[in-house]
């Protein structure tokens, strides 16, 4: 019986649905850390001649998220020695949200929840529970859940699809996920039914329109055109667009200094 493919072509953009692109590089991901063997060799990037987002030519099937999930980065699994490190690193990612939260005393009654979609290692559900809110973690693989259960948290396998609750949250965090999701617009859909009126999204993916991404290029270094797990590369403009689109009111930017060339965008869910 033939094996069903990994990766499965883009007909058109996944943000604009543009039916031109042109080819913008081919990346080398032989030594990526999570190959199994069983996995693309290299990426084919394009540039969309309408909207100038830049995306891979093809994007894992349910076979190759299935391949690619075996393994996990160390920073994906939540581990005793990382969690104080953890702690303060998303202190102030929280502490940024709890400013525009519209009733933050709430936070004292435990009223307040917070889903993370691809929580990892766990650290921003565990810091976002010490200060108050009722926070979930979501992620793919087994086994950043089960480390981050062992910790005490609430987490749950799946995606933005399948958050395990029916009732509208006041926050949604994906740090470092959209990048990593096929289809961008349909995860933002999920996101913006989950919240309520008022409520946040918080992102934070690499910005492709920054000085440091932009000398990473002139070095011929920069990690991002060969990491297996992408799908986009997104400018800080663009993001913003695709927000807009998805109905979202995006209201403040931040530069993050977990990754290089990283950045956060903070949006709201309109009240009305």
């Amino acid at each position: 019986m033939t094996s069903p493919p990994f990766r499965l072509a883009y007909d058109a953009c996944p943000l604009c649905n543009g039916k031109d692109s042109k080819e913008v590089g081919v990346a080398d991901c032989s030594n990526y850390p999570l190959s199994t063997g069983q996995l693309p060799r290299e990426l084919r990037w394009l540039q969309c001649k309408d909207c100038g987002h830049v995306y891979t030519d093809s994007y894992y099937s349910a076979a190759g998220l299935e391949e690619l999930f075996k393994e996990a980065h160390d920073h994906q699994i939540a581990t005793v020695d990382k969690t104080e490190h953890q702690r303060n690193l998303w202190a102030e990612v929280v502490g940024r949200v709890v400013i525009f939260l519209p009733e933050p005393e709430r936070l004292f009654n435990g009223q307040t929840v917070w889903i993370d979609i691809g929580c990892g290692a766990g650290g921003l559900v565990c810091t976002a529970s010490e200060f108050g809110f009722s926070a979930i973690g979501v992620d793919l693989r087994v086994s950043a859940v089960e480390q981050l259960r062992a910790l005490g948290q609430t987490a749950f396998v799946g995606d933005i699809e399948s958050v395990p609750t029916d009732e509208p949250v006041d926050v949604i965090s994906m740090m470092d996920v959209l990048e990593h999701i096929a289809f961008p617009h349909s995860a933002l859909a999920h996101a913006f039914a989950r919240l309520k009126p008022g409520g946040i999204l918080l992102i934070s993916c690499p910005n492709s329109d920054c000085a440091t991404w932009r000398v990473m290029d002139q070095a011929r270094n920069n990690p991002y055109w060969n990491e297996l797990e992408h799908h986009h590369n997104f400018s800080r403009h663009l993001l913003a667009q695709l927000l807009q689109a998805s109905g979202f009111e995006p209201f403040a930017y931040n530069i993050s200094s977990r990754y290089k060339a990283s950045m956060e965008l903070m949006a709201r869910k309109p009240l009305q």
